[in-house]
């Protein structure tokens, strides 16, 4: 059994050498962390601003990293919003003396992201798909791994 500190290299290692992170693990993301994605106003009214909160709930025995930081990525939609982005996190590792420090204990401070909607945008409900990366580790055995999941953001124009 690899220790927590042993996979957290293995991951920085990884991370360090490719560029990029490893594949994410095959559990799905609803299986380590439940994700909640909200929208204000509801309904939001075009050319003006909708306000997007995602909270992610660790289920127990799951710790989330600070290192590497959470992302949340909202691709423009043509016609209906703009791009947007947030993370929450660390830049850095930390020390190997205190890798206890890299966890969010508990639930997560919430992802909030402002989306601009187009004065164009049609009305009625539509759906803008983002994407979510983290990193988690599963506290008894040690084991981390990243983690992906699709997010589907609700949004209604008036």
């Amino acid at each position: 059994m690899k220790t927590l500190a042993s996979a957290v290299a293995i991951v920085i290692c990884a991370v360090s050498a490719s560029g990029t992170p490893p594949e994410p693990a095959s559990v799905a993301a609803d299986a380590q962390v439940k994700i909640a994605v909200t929208v204000a106003p509801r309904p939001v009214s075009a050319g003006s601003d909708a306000s997007v909160t995602v909270r992610l709930d660790p289920k127990p025995g799951i710790k989330l990293n600070k290192y590497p930081k959470i992302k949340l990525q909202i691709p423009a939609v043509e016609g209906l919003t703009g791009s947007a982005d947030q993370s929450v996190g660390n830049t850095a590792p930390p020390p190997a003396d205190q890798l206890e420090a890299n966890y969010f204990h508990g639930a997560v401070d919430p992802l909030n992201v402002t989306l601009h909607v187009d004065a164009d945008a049609a009305a009625g409900r539509h759906e803008i798909h983002a994407k979510l990366s983290y990193f988690y580790c599963v506290a008894a055995s040690g084991y981390c791994a990243p983690a992906k999941a699709e997010l589907k953001i609700p949004v209604t124009i008036r």
